[in-house]
């Protein structure tokens, strides 16, 4: 019996080892797996997540030289290769947004329901929104404008090229010119609207019409006086002394209008153009200024108006004789011709027994020079246009004394060329102030 009994123990022992080492064994097995195939199994799927997500920066590396190692490579080479595609978009999206918001043009762009989905800063500058709020939110909204809002609609439902010019009414009123390109699609996935300010072509427009207008006036009139005097000439007044005199001094007097007309036009084109070389030096203020108040002496005296030099400029003249306290930096043959058409312009405007003065005061950096007059002044509204070309606060008195319509224009296109500017102050009825403002030497 205890043979027996040691037997059966002896049994039970070996399959309890037999257990224990199934088990152990088991174990490794399962350790083994987990190394081989499930750890890399689990680091390829979150790998292949994080892709997914966008996240690319999570590498793998699997150091099986089975099919799973092959696997995490690929995995791992599409990785690095959809990061470096991303990090190429990214840049090429930032340099299209660089361009974007470099633009003069105003771009906007539209789903497929007029909602907004991009717009840059210009389009926000010309139609008064914020581009940061606008995206998501309705065209008509933003822009306020039926016909542009049309337009769009038309060219998603048509997909067809749209152009149209608008007016915006404001404090003051701009022209835009709209192109909207269909985007590819169908139905039509949304559409770009490119926005050109138009406002300062429609001026230039219209000052071009302007111009003409007035130069073909201007050439018109003394050409017709020329032609009806000439014509009476030939038709028998020659032969009478008093009338032929009359007549031939009035032709005279009309072909020197129509010369001062074209070389003021002359001057100015050059000014403009930057065609005109000057040469910038220290004048003495003082000097060019006495000059030209002796060139108008005869007119003045003929109208019996006080012409001279203001006590406080004489005073500053005295003081300062010699130095370089009232000389300033411009073309002395410009300085000139800016007192000169400033003189003129106040003999022209200046009734008789008026008063002319012309006086300067240093000022920093800057001397000012003013012209004022006694004359019959301008209207506020016209203060602000009477340094436009052909512009005249008094058309028939003008004409009459045969101005062209172009001095004060060209005071303005000379001081800007020589670094300063020119302003009005004025009282109807009571006489106007015309300031020089130049860089002192």
């Amino acid at each position: 019996m205890l043979a027996v009994g040691l037997a059966v123990l002896g049994s039970e022992v070996n399959t309890w080892v037999l257990v224990v080492a199934a088990c152990v064994w088991a174990a490794a097995l399962i350790w083994w797996l987990g190394v081989q195939i499930i750890r890399p199994v689990g680091a390829l799927t979150a790998t292949a997540e994080a892709v997914a997500a966008g996240d690319c920066r999570q590498g793998v590396h699997i150091a099986n030289g089975d099919e799973l190692g092959t696997l995490g490579r690929a995995i791992d080479r599409i990785r690095r290769a959809v990061e470096l595609q991303a990090s190429q978009l990214a840049a090429i999206d930032d340099r299209q947004l660089t361009v974007l918001d470099a633009m003069v043009e105003g771009v906007i762009a539209v789903d497929e329901r007029q909602r907004v989905v991009l717009a840059n800063p210009a389009a926000g500058r010309l139609f008064n929104f914020r581009t940061q709020a606008a995206k998501g939110r309705p065209l008509q909204e933003l822009v306020r404008n039926y016909a542009v809002s049309a337009a769009a609609q038309r060219a998603l439902s048509d997909g067809e090229f749209q152009r149209l010019e608008i007016s915006v009414a404001g404090t003051e009123a701009r022209s835009f010119d709209i192109h909207v390109q269909p985007l590819p699609g169908s139905p039509g996935a949304g559409a770009v609207l490119v926005v050109h300010d138009m406002t300062e072509l429609r001026r230039l427009e219209s000052i071009r019409r302007e111009f003409i207008a007035n130069v073909s006036h201007e050439l018109k009139t003394p050409l017709a006086s020329i032609k009806a005097y000439t014509e009476t000439l030939r038709n028998g007044a020659i032969d009478e002394p008093g009338t032929s005199q009359r007549f031939l001094s009035r032709i005279e007097e009309q072909s020197e209008r129509l010369h001062m007309l074209i070389m003021d036009m002359l001057t100015l084109a050059r000014v403009e153009s930057e065609q005109r070389n000057f040469e910038i030096e220290s004048v003495n203020l003082a000097e060019v200024a006495a000059n030209c108040l002796d060139e108008h002496r005869h007119s003045t005296t003929t109208k019996r108006i006080s012409l001279g030099i203001e006590p406080g400029a004489r005073a500053c003249e005295e003081k300062h004789n010699g130095a370089a306290s009232y000389y300033v930096r411009a073309d002395r043959e410009g300085l000139r011709q800016i007192l000169g058409n400033l003189l003129d312009n106040a003999v022209n405007y200046t009734p008789e027994g008026g008063k002319i003065s012309v006086g300067w005061e240093v000022e920093g950096e800057i001397i000012r020079t003013c012209v004022r007059d006694t004359g019959i002044g301008i209207k506020p509204e016209d203060q602000r246009r009477v340094f436009e070309r052909f512009y005249r606060v008094d058309t028939a008195r003008s004409r009459e004394l045969g101005g062209t319509g172009l001095g004060l224009a060209i005071v303005k296109h000379l001081a800007q060329s020589f670094g300063g500017s020119v302003d009005v102050e004025s009282e109807p009825g009571r006489g106007s102030t015309f300031t020089v403002s130049l860089p002192r030497a």
